[in-house]
C-alpha cells in the first residue's frame, strides 16, 4: 500500500547558527513562562537579541515550532531595541494573526488591544497602550497610505516571508527604501539620522532555507538559523495515484482511528468546501463505530473560521477521544498545533490565479493544485513536533519528485490592479519599483487597464481624485466604485448593505446537497426580478428585521431555515460599520437610500463592474463586452433559466463551462452611461 521512507528531507545550515535545546517532553510546563523558556528558541536569546542589535536587516530562518512567532517580538521589546516604537509583525493570514495576537497577550499577561493587539481587514484591536501588533500583511501596506515612512514602528517583522504573497513582496520592496531614508546619517561623518524619525529594525521571518535570495535582495543581510524541535517522522507514500482526496483521506483517517496509538490526526485539505465535505463524513462514519472505540472530535481551521471556534483546534482533546483537525496550508507554517502524531497529506492546495487579458478584462481563478516539495516538507513536519510522528502522502513518491521546489510568488501569478492603485496613491509606479521578482507586463497593463475603465486613472496613467476616494476603502477597486458611484446616485444605504456581503469571507448561501429543493424553496421569497444583487439585499433587510427584534438563539434559527449563513451576515455587518466610518471621512452620507427604486443601485454596481459585463447572443449564451469569452450564467444564480439583454456578474467560475457567478441583469443603457465608454464614443 504504501511505501515508508525514514526521516524527513535534510535541511541544509543557514549561515550563522543559534543554537537550541531539543527539550525532552516528558516533562510538561505548568506555566505559560515555563512553556516560553521551554522553546527551541529561548537558549539562543541572547545571541538573537545582540544580532538584531547590530543588524539593520536581519534574515531569521526558524523552523515551525522554534517559537520565532511568539518570542522575537517579546524579546526585541523586552530589551529595549524598539525604543518608544511600535514593533509590527506581518502575517499573510487573518485567523494567525489574531489567533498569534491572543497568545502573545496571554503570556504578557495583558488584553488583547492592550500592550499586544492586532489589525486584520475589518478588524482591529489595539489602542494607544500597543507595542506588539500582529497585522496582515495587506494592512500595513494600507498603512503606507497614511503613513508613507510606518513612523509608528521602529521594528518591523516581516513572518512567512517564504509564501512570497503579493502584499508581502510590496512591503519588503518599500521598507528597503524607507529604511535608507530613516536611517542614513546626516553629515559627511556619518553621525546621526538624516530623518527626523527613529531608525527601523527589519526582521525577515522564514521557515524554509530561501534565505539567500532575501539576504541578497537587503544587501547580503546577516543569516541567522534557530532549530526547531523535531522529532522523526516516517513517511509513507501511495503505491498509486489517489484521484478522489476526500475519499482516501476518509478512509485513511479511519485507518490510523482503528489501528493505532493515541495521537491526534492533521489532515491538509485545498479548501473550505472540501473540509466541510469531509467534516460531515467522518462524523456521520464516526456513529456507526462500536462503543469501545474512542470517541472523535473533528475542528475545521481555514481563513473564514470565525475567532470563537478557533480555540478547540489548540485545546486538548478530551480523555479517550482524537482530534482530527482538518486544515487548508494555513496550518502548514503560519500555526502550531499541539499534539499532532499523525499527518494526513493530500497533495493538493487552492492557488489564486490571474488570467490577463489584453482587453484589461482578465480575472481571479482559484484553481485546485499539486503541492510544492516545500510545502510537502513543512506538512511532513507537522508530526514531529512532540515526539516522533507519522506521515500519510495520498500520492505517490513519483509524483514528490516530480514537484516544483517551492511555489511561484503571487507577484508573478495574481492581479495587480488593487496594489497598483495604492502605489499610484504613494506616488510610485509599479514598473519602476526594485521588487525581488518583476511582475509580469501583461498583467501590469491589466491592471492600468483596469484603472482605467474604472476611472481611476486618467488617459497618462495619472491618479484622479475618484482614484484617491476609491483607495480610501478597503475594497478591491471595483467594489470601492460602486460605493464612491452610490454618492452620485443616492443609494449608499443599498450599495453598502450589497458590499459588505460580497466582502465577506463565507458565501451567503450554503449549498446543502442533502436539501436542495427545501434551499430553493426557503430563499425564492429573497429572489429579485432584476438577479443576485438585489436578492443579497433582500436578505440583509430581512435579517435586520430578526436582528432588531430576536435573541441570538432565533436568530440562528432563522438562518438555518432560510438555508442562509448567519456567520456571512455577522461578518457583513461589522464590515458594513467599518465602511460606514470611511464613508463618514468622506463625507458621504451613508444613510441616503433610494428606497424600492433598484435602478440607482443597479447603476452604481455597473460603474464597478463594467468589465464584467457580457451581452446575450442568439444561441442564449452571452458574450463578455470587453474580453472574448463565451459564458453561462451558473446555476446558482437566481437568473439560471432567464435570458435578459445585458448582465454584469461578480467573478468567474472555470468547470466544464466559464460560468458568471453573482449575476444581475441591467438596461444596455446604463452600461453606455460609463464615462470611460461614453468618452471613446464621443
Amino acid at each position: 500500500m504504501m511505501s515508508p521512507r525514514p526521516g524527513l528531507e535534510a535541511r541544509k545550515k543557514a549561515r550563522v547558527s543559534i543554537s537550541a535545546k531539543n527539550t525532552p517532553k516528558s516533562v510538561q510546563p505548568n506555566s505559560m513562562q515555563d512553556q516560553r523558556n521551554e522553546l527551541p528558541i529561548a537558549s539562543g536569546k541572547e545571541a538573537l537579541v545582540e544580532e538584531i542589535r547590530r543588524n539593520d536587516v536581519t534574515i531569521l530562518i526558524g523552523e515551525t515550532g522554534s517559537g520565532k512567532t511568539t518570542q522575537v517580538p517579546q524579546y526585541l521589546l523586552e530589551s529595549g531595541i524598539a525604543g518608544s516604537g511600535m514593533i509590527a509583525v506581518t502575517q499573510p493570514r487573518k485567523v494567525a494573526a489574531t489567533s498569534l495576537a491572543a497568545r502573545v497577550a496571554a503570556e504578557q499577561d495583558v488584553s488583547v488591544g492592550d500592550l499586544v493587539g492586532y489589525s486584520v481587514r475589518f478588524n482591529e484591536a489595539s489602542s494607544a497602550k500597543t507595542r506588539i501588533k500582529y497585522a496582515t500583511d495587506g494592512m500595513l501596506v494600507r498603512e503606507l497610505l497614511g503613513d508613507p515612512m510606518l513612523s509608528r514602528y521602529s521594528v518591523v517583522i516581516i513572518d512567512e516571508a517564504h509564501e512570497r504573497t503579493l502584499r508581502t513582496d510590496l512591503l519588503i520592496t518599500n521598507l528597503k527604501t524607507i529604511q535608507k531614508a530613516r536611517n542614513s546619517p546626516k553629515d559627511a561623518k556619518g553621525k546621526g539620522s538624516a530623518s527626523q524619525l527613529n531608525p527601523l529594525k527589519i526582521v525577515v521571518m522564514s521557515a524554509t532555507l530561501d534565505a539567500e535570495k532575501f539576504s541578497r535582495f537587503y544587501d547580503n543581510a546577516k543569516i541567522l538559523y534557530v532549530k526547531g524541535r523535531q522529532h522523526p517522522v516516517a513517511v509513507y507514500h501511495t503505491a498509486v495515484s489517489q484521484p478522489d482526496y476526500v475519499d482516501a483521506a476518509l478512509r485513511t483517517f479511519f485507518q490510523i482511528h482503528t489501528d493505532q496509538p493515541p495521537g491526534d490526526v492533521l489532515i491538509f485539505l485545498p479548501g473550505q468546501e472540501d473540509i466541510e465535505s469531509l467534516d460531515k463524513s467522518i462524523k456521520l462514519y464516526a456513529d456507526r463505530l462500536p462503543r469501545d472505540n474512542p470517541g472523535i472530535t473533528v475542528c475545521p481551521m481555514y481563513a473564514a473560521l470565525p475567532a470563537s471556534q478557533q480555540a478547540e483546534i489548540f485545546s486538548p482533546a478530551t480523555p479517550n477521544t482524537r482530534k482530527c483537525i482538518l486544515a487548508t496550508n494555513i496550518a502548514e507554517t503560519s500555526i502550531t498545533i499541539p499534539g499532532i502524531k499523525y499527518v494526513i497529506d493530500t497533495g493538493k492546495c487552492k492557488e489564486k490565479r490571474y488570467v490577463a487579458r489584453e482587453t484589461g478584462t482578465g480575472f481571479d481563478t482559484l484553481l485546485t493544485r499539486d503541492i510544492t516539495k516545500s510545502s510537502a516538507m513543512q506538512r511532513a513536519g507537522r508530526a514531529g513536533r512532540e515526539g516522533s510522528g507519522f506521515c500519510f502522502r495520498l500520492y505517490t513518491e513519483e509524483s514528490f519528485h516530480a514537484m516544483p521546489d517551492t511555489a511561484e510568488p503571487e507577484i508573478r501569478r495574481c492581479s495587480l490592479t488593487s496594489s497598483l492603485l495604492q502605489l499610484k496613491c504613494l506616488g510610485q509606479d509599479l514598473e519602476d519599483l526594485d521588487f525581488m521578482d518583476k511582475p509580469d507586463q501583461e498583467a501590469i497593463g491589466a491592471a492600468l487597464k483596469s484603472l482605467y475603465l474604472l476611472g481611476a486613472l486618467d488617459s497618462k496613467k495619472c491618479l484622479t481624485e475618484l482614484g484617491r476616494d476609491m483607495a480610501a476603502f478597503p475594497l478591491e477597486p471595483n467594489l470601492a466604485r460602486a460605493v464612491v458611484a452610490s454618492r452620485e446616485f443616492g443609494c449608499t444605504s443599498e450599495v453598502l448593505d450589497i458590499i459588505s456581503v460580497l466582502s465577506a469571507t463565507s458565501k451567503l448561501f450554503y449549498d446543502s446537497t442533502d436539501e436542495r429543493d427545501a434551499a430553493q424553496e426557503a430563499r425564492r421569497k429573497f429572489r429579485h426580478i432584476s438577479g443576485d444583487h438585489l436578492t443579497i439585499l433582500n436578505v440583509v433587510r430581512a435579517f435586520r428585521e430578526i436582528w432588531a427584534s430576536e435573541g441570538k438563539a432565533a436568530r440562528r434559527d432563522w438562518c438555518r431555515k432560510q438555508f442562509v449563513n448567519d456567520r456571512c451576515l455577522l461578518e457583513a455587518q461589522n464590515i458594513r460599520n467599518q465602511l460606514q466610518e470611511v464613508c463618514a471621512r468622506m463625507g458621504i452620507d451613508r444613510r441616503t437610500s433610494c428606497g424600492e427604486n433598484e435602478q440607482p443601485v443597479l447603476k452604481s454596481l455597473v460603474r464597478g463592474l463594467v468589465q464584467h459585463a457580457a451581452f446575450l447572443q442568439p444561441d442564449g449564451s452571452y458574450k463578455q463586452l470587453m474580453g472574448p469569452s463565451i459564458v453561462k450564467i451558473h446555476p446558482s444564480s437566481s437568473l439560471c433559466d432567464k435570458k435578459v439583454p445585458v448582465i454584469i456578474y461578480d467573478e468567474l467560475v472555470y468547470t466544464s463551462h466559464i460560468y458568471a457567478r453573482g449575476v444581475s441583469a441591467v438596461p444596455r443603457s446604463f452600461v453606455a452611461e460609463v464615462p470611460v465608454l461614453n468618452h471613446k464614443g464621443a
